[in-house]
C-alpha cells in the first residue's frame, strides 16, 4: 500500500511539473495578435513608429515578428466606415485591440465586449462615453489613455488672450467625427476671458480649405480642437493661417513647426509611450477592467517667435519663459 501511495505522488509531482512546463513553454511560443484600427492604416503604422511605439514595447518584452504580430485596418479615410474593419478584427480573434482616435475607438467598442482594447484617444471622455465605470477602476474590457479636455480648453484662450490682448471673436476648427468633450470644454471656457466663437465643423481634410469663408469680418484667431485628423492636417491648417494673417493655436507641437503660432498640448511622443505600456501590460495578461486609465503625463508649450513677428505681435516676456520651446526662424 506504501509503495502504491509513493508511486502515486511521485506521477501526481510529474504531471504537476509537466504542465507547468507546457505552459510556460506554450506562454514562450504563442505569438500574440494585436489589432489596430486607426482611420488610415498608413498613417498609423509611420505615427507609431515615429513615436517609438514599437522600441518601447520591445523594451518590455514585446517584439514585432517574435512573439507579437500587427494586424492594421482602416476606412481609408472615412470614419463612419470604421465598423466593418472592427468587426472584420474582432472576427479575427485578435488577442487586443487597439484603436487610435475617438472614431476608432468607438467602433473597437461597439464590435466586441469580449476582446481586450487599449485605446489611444485624447478627445472622450471615456467614463461619459460608457467605455468605463470609472478611471481608477475601467471595470469593462477597455482602458487606454484619454485626456481631460476643460484645463486644457482654458490654456489655449490664455495664452490666446495674452498674446492678442484685444481678442474678442475667434473661430473653432471642429472635427465633428471626434466627439463634443474639446468643443464643449472650449465653449465653456470662452466667456471667463471674453471670447466669442464662431465654430466651423469639419467633416473631411476638404473641410479645411473652406475654413477661410469663415475668417472674414472680425475674426482675430483660430483654435484647432484636437482630433486625429487635425493631427495630420497640422502642416495644412498652419499654412492656412499663416495665409490668412491670423493667430491660432492647436493642442499639437508640429502645428507652431509647421509655422503656426502656438501649441500647448500633451508631448505625444510621452503618451504613445505610455500607450505601448498599457498593451505590454495586457499582453504580460493584465485585464483591462483592472488596469486604471491614464491621462497624459507630460505636456509641451510651444511658441513661434518668427509667425509673431510676422503678424506684428508683441509676445509679452511671461509668455516667452513659460515656453518650453521658441521657434525663431
Amino acid at each position: 500500500m506504501k509503495r502504491n501511495i509513493r508511486a502515486l505522488l511521485a506521477f501526481t509531482a510529474f504531471l504537476l511539473i509537466a504542465i507547468r512546463w507546457t505552459d510556460a513553454s506554450w506562454a514562450q511560443e504563442k505569438v500574440f495578435r494585436v489589432g489596430v484600427l486607426n482611420n488610415k492604416v498608413d498613417t498609423a503604422r509611420v505615427w507609431l513608429t515615429d513615436m517609438h511605439f514599437f522600441q518601447t514595447l520591445g523594451q518590455h518584452g514585446w517584439t514585432e515578428g517574435k512573439n507579437v504580430v500587427f494586424e492594421f485596418r482602416g476606412a481609408g479615410g472615412d470614419p463612419t466606415r470604421l465598423a466593418e474593419p472592427a468587426g472584420e478584427l474582432a472576427r479575427l480573434k485578435v488577442d487586443v485591440l487597439l484603436p487610435i482616435g475617438p472614431p476608432s475607438v468607438r467602433a473597437a467598442f461597439a464590435a466586441t465586449q469580449d476582446i481586450s482594447i487599449v485605446a489611444h484617444d485624447l478627445e472622450t471622455d471615456p467614463v461619459a462615453a460608457g467605455y468605463a465605470q470609472s478611471y481608477s477602476h475601467p471595470g469593462r474590457n477597455l482602458t487606454g489613455l484619454f485626456l481631460d479636455s476643460p484645463d486644457l480648453a482654458g490654456k489655449w484662450l490664455e495664452l490666446l488672450k495674452a498674446v492678442v490682448p484685444r481678442l474678442s471673436r475667434a473661430v473653432v476648427l471642429f472635427d465633428a467625427t471626434s466627439g463634443p468633450v474639446p468643443l464643449n470644454a472650449v465653449r465653456s471656457a470662452a466667456p471667463a476671458v471674453g471670447i466669442k466663437l464662431q465654430v466651423l465643423e469639419i467633416h473631411t481634410p476638404k473641410d479645411i480649405d473652406k475654413a477661410p469663408s469663415a475668417f472674414g469680418g472680425r475674426v482675430q484667431a483660430v483654435i484647432a480642437l484636437p482630433s486625429p485628423m487635425m493631427y495630420y492636417e497640422n502642416v495644412h491648417l498652419a499654412e492656412l493661417t499663416t495665409k490668412h494673417r491670423l493667430p491660432a493655436i492647436s493642442m499639437f507641437s508640429q502645428f507652431a513647426d509647421a509655422g503656426g503660432l502656438l501649441a500647448y498640448g500633451p508631448n505625444m511622443a510621452a503618451t504613445v509611450e505610455q500607450f505601448a505600456v498599457l498593451l505590454a501590460k495586457v499582453l504580460d495578461g493584465a485585464k483591462p477592467g483592472d488596469l486604471p486609465i491614464e491621462r497624459p503625463t507630460k505636456f509641451e508649450f510651444v511658441l513661434n517667435l518668427k509667425t509673431a513677428r510676422d503678424l506684428h505681435l508683441t509676445v509679452p516676456h511671461t509668455i516667452l519663459v513659460r515656453a518650453d520651446r521658441v521657434i525663431e526662424k
